[in-house]
């Protein structure tokens, strides 16, 4: 009995180790032919290399178009999931929940952003007497000093946006306003075919790689894919309740410019420490200048209730959680600093980029305290 079972091992251990040198020569030839063939075909990898730069070229005019899809795509992604095995249809009632309610606050609001715009350009003088006059009126019952520093504050601000906004061109105003719905409209469609075609784009393009390194990077990919997704989910979820409740509560308060205030919370909600008390403190002062005390207070109280509360001390937190384990402060510095420098596409990619960097490090120093142990 013991030879039969010394045998059985013997066999076993030889069948093993004839296993896994086939399969390290296999490897071995296979990068040989990888090598080689990369030697045979450099004038083909120079023409693929050519047209990808040509085709980054020609669809640089939609790139926040495709980064806005792209973005959707995560954030439309939990609802596609509810549909399990029916992904097209899901993808498309994902499309329609998410870009729908952006469309509307965002569309509307950027169409009265631009109209207040060209009225101030067209109007100038007439604001800065409008401006005084108001000023003098609400400064009538404060002290000689607080009057001063009212009157001052509110000139120098009035001539420091006046002639900027009157220095647009509203031609180009024009042309930018038209790329930014063109790409909107190129969003929706993108925005579609990643939630349904994206994991198998990405499996094609991971079939590239050489068959050693397939799970290393499928590792690098689902912990960038999870990061992504607490940055985006959570913000933009918190960004569309937080400025559809906005909207409402300013035009139930008869505010010039509700939906322009409303797109005003949904960008600010995205930005961890500004939210939506970039636009509820201004605002309240307003209503105190414009209409006292008791409405001011019943404006702050109500606008705090039903847009902050709910949408920072809730949602923000269940959705996120320490899904994207990055600190609040480099979430900030990445949505303003990208939208300083790129416009709408850095606004969403900034944070991206930062999470893949993350991501990246994450899973290496995982496998650096794995090899030490």
């Amino acid at each position: 009995m013991g030879s039969r079972a010394l045998q059985r091992a013997v066999v076993h251990w030889s069948i093993t180790h004839i296993y896994l040198g086939y399969k390290v020569a296999t490897q071995q030839n296979m990068d040989i032919h990888a090598g080689k063939w990369l030697s045979q075909h450099r004038g083909m990898l120079a023409l693929a290399l050519a047209s990808l730069i040509l085709i980054l070229y020609f669809f640089s005019p939609f790139l926040d178009g495709i980064i806005l899809g792209t973005v959707f795509a995560y954030v439309g992604r939990p609802i596609r999931d509810h549909f399990h095995n029916r992904k097209r249809l899901g993808s498309l009632t994902a499309v329609l929940c998410i870009v729908i309610p952006i469309f509307i606050i965002l569309g509307l609001g950027m169409i009265e952003i631009a109209n207040q715009i060209i009225i101030l350009t067209k109007n100038y003088e007439s604001f800065r007497m409008a401006l005084a006059v108001m000023t003098k009126e609400t400064a009538q019952g404060l002290s000689p000093w607080m009057k001063d520093l009212l009157i001052s504050s509110l000139e120098n601000a009035a001539g420091i946006i006046a002639p900027i906004a009157t220095s647009i061109p509203v031609f180009h105003m024009g042309r930018v306003a038209s790329l930014a719905i063109i790409n909107f409209i190129v969003s929706v469609p993108i925005c579609y075919f990643v939630l349904a075609d994206g994991e198998s784009f990405v499996e094609s393009i991971i079939s590239l790689i050489p068959e050693r390194e397939k799970q290393a990077y499928r590792r690098y990919i689902s912990r960038i894919d999870y990061i992504l997704s607490g940055i985006f989910i959570g913000t933009i979820y918190t960004s569309i309740l937080g400025s559809i409740i906005a909207a409402a509560i300013f035009h139930a308060f008869s505010l010039p410019r509700p939906f322009a205030l409303a797109s005003i919370v949904f960008v600010a909600g995205m930005v961890p420490f500004l939210t939506s008390w970039v636009v509820i403190i201004p605002v309240t002062i307003y209503r105190y200048f414009e209409a006292g005390m008791g409405d001011a207070a019943a404006f702050f109280i109500l606008s705090s209730a039903l847009i902050y509360l709910p949408s920072e001390l809730l949602i923000r937190p269940y959705l996120v959680a320490a899904k994207s384990s990055l600190h609040p402060l480099l979430v900030m510095l990445s949505f303003l600093g990208g939208a300083l420098v790129a416009g709408i596409g850095g606004f969403f990619l900034a944070p991206a980029i930062m999470g893949i960097i993350v991501g990246i490090y994450q899973v290496r120093r995982e496998e650096m305290a794995a090899v030490e142990a």
